[in-house]
């Protein structure tokens, strides 16, 4: 070990004699492999940059800006309200509801049994839709004047005129009615569903206030509502006239003005859909495009290409 620390100190007074211990380390060679072999090439990106922020225009700055305030002014408030309208349309499409319009606990099973409504399918409705609901409602309704008295509604508080059959009083008024008989088949004479149905049913949905799915009160709403949340009694009228005389109940054609019903709120979340696309289109889509891609897709003349735009129509 003495050795050695003498064989270092000999070799540290050789340097020292030799050369400056404090001079410094001779620089890399310019060819060798290091920070500054880069330099070059950041010149270059430099200037290139340089030239592309000197063909940014006056112009190109306003478009830039008048597309910020657009955004801004446009979609600062257009795009959650399309949301929320987006969520209420969907759950409107697929029959879901926050709880029963008459204030009641939403009923999603009634507990009845046999078939279910034929046809229920094209209604899009959240919940099954027993036949024996149907029944239930359609066996307390005779005409539009035993659903609901029309001159003492809550509308006509506002005007004499003004009667308007809401969802939530109709389904207060179906609920508290007294059943009047079992449906027949207007061909053959026979109750609806069968008798056996008749048989396990009718004890049931005979009670005052008996349990009826909102899913089923719906359809029946729907049938002559048309997706509106009111409806008048020149409509309800003419509806049950289509599949409702006296005891007689054309279950066939109740299954196609409940269709129909629900086709009209599809018509419309068409509608809103195309009004959205057009309104993206002009005020977000087609002005990126144009800027962007320099592609021209319609919609309006807002955004322009950096040359001559490629029609994409």
């Amino acid at each position: 070990m003495v050795r050695l620390n003498s064989a270092f100190s000999l070799l540290g007074l050789s340097l020292l004699s030799s050369s400056n211990a404090f001079a410094p380390i001779a620089s890399t060679p310019r060819h060798s492999v290091g920070p500054l072999n880069a330099l070059p090439e950041i010149d270059s990106l430099i200037q290139s940059s340089n030239v592309l922020l000197s063909q940014v225009t006056s112009d190109d700055y306003g478009e830039l800006a008048k597309s910020v305030v657009i955004v801004l002014l446009f979609g600062g408030g257009l795009i959650p309200a399309a949301i929320a309208a987006n969520q209420a349309m969907i759950g409107t499409l697929r029959g879901k509801r926050a709880g029963g319009d008459d204030g009641s606990p939403y009923i999603s099973d009634s507990g009845a049994t046999g078939p279910a409504l034929p046809g229920q399918a094209l209604l899009f409705a959240s919940d099954e839709i027993p036949l024996v609901d149907v029944i239930a409602i359609l066996g307390r309704i005779q005409n539009a004047d035993t659903m609901a008295d029309w001159k003492n509604l809550p509308s006509t508080k506002t005007a004499a005129s003004v009667m308007w059959l809401t969802r939530a009083t109709y389904k207060a008024n179906i609920r508290k009615a007294k059943f009047n008989g079992w449906p027949v088949d207007p061909s053959t004479g026979e109750p609806i569903g069968g008798a056996e149905l008749v048989k396990a049913e009718k004890g049931r949905i005979s009670k005052s206030n008996p349990e009826i799915g909102d899913a089923a009160l719906d359809a029946v709403f729907d049938s002559w509502a048309w997706g509106a949340s009111i409806a008048t009694a020149d409509k309800v009228e003419a509806t049950l006239a289509l599949y409702k005389d006296g005891n007689s109940f054309d279950l066939n054609e109740f299954a196609g003005a409940a269709t129909r019903g629900r086709a009209v709120t599809g018509l419309g979340a068409l509608s809103f859909i195309v009004i959205q696309t057009v309104a993206y289109g002009c005020l977000f889509i087609a002005p990126a495009l144009r800027v962007f891609a320099d592609l021209d897709i319609g919609f309006g003349q807002l955004g322009g290409c950096d040359g001559v735009c490629k029609s994409l129509f």
